[in-house]
């Protein structure tokens, strides 16, 4: 058991560089979302959610990058990435709503958003554990 603890806790270091593309798709996300609409969102949501949706999105993925520029900045890319995260995972549940009534169609997308979302989360809890102070 302790050698599975201490593999699921041992980190993956990555490039910055791929760190900062990784945002960068999320604005892709974001600008094909605002572009294009998300029927997920469109028929779980009310009306005018889906772009209020993809520009928070922007927004906070172009702070993630501002952020993940440099060690420096990790705080910022810390608030940053917790709202990504919170945003994807409200993404991620639109669909599973779908599945869940019925609707398996979507069960793919619901995968793979639930799969996209793990990726900030993880490194919202990294930044957490690395630029958060401790309690007193």
């Amino acid at each position: 058991m302790r050698k599975f603890i201490t593999w699921g806790r041992s980190p993956i270091l990555i490039p910055r560089w791929v760190l900062t593309l990784k945002y960068v798709m999320f604005v892709f996300v974001g600008v094909t979302v605002y572009v294009a609409s998300s029927p997920s969102l469109d028929i779980t949501t009310w009306e005018g959610y889906t772009p209020f949706w993809s520009i928070a999105l922007i927004v906070a993925s172009l702070t993630c990058i501002i952020g993940s520029a440099s060690p420096r900045l990790e705080v910022m890319e810390r608030w940053a990435v917790l709202v990504l995260f919170a945003l994807l995972i409200g993404y991620a549940v639109a669909p599973v709503q779908l599945v869940l009534a019925g609707d398996t169609d979507r069960a793919a997308y619901s995968i793979l958003a639930i799969t996209l979302s793990l990726l900030p989360g993880a490194r919202a809890a990294m930044l957490i554990h690395r630029t958060g102070r401790p309690h007193v």
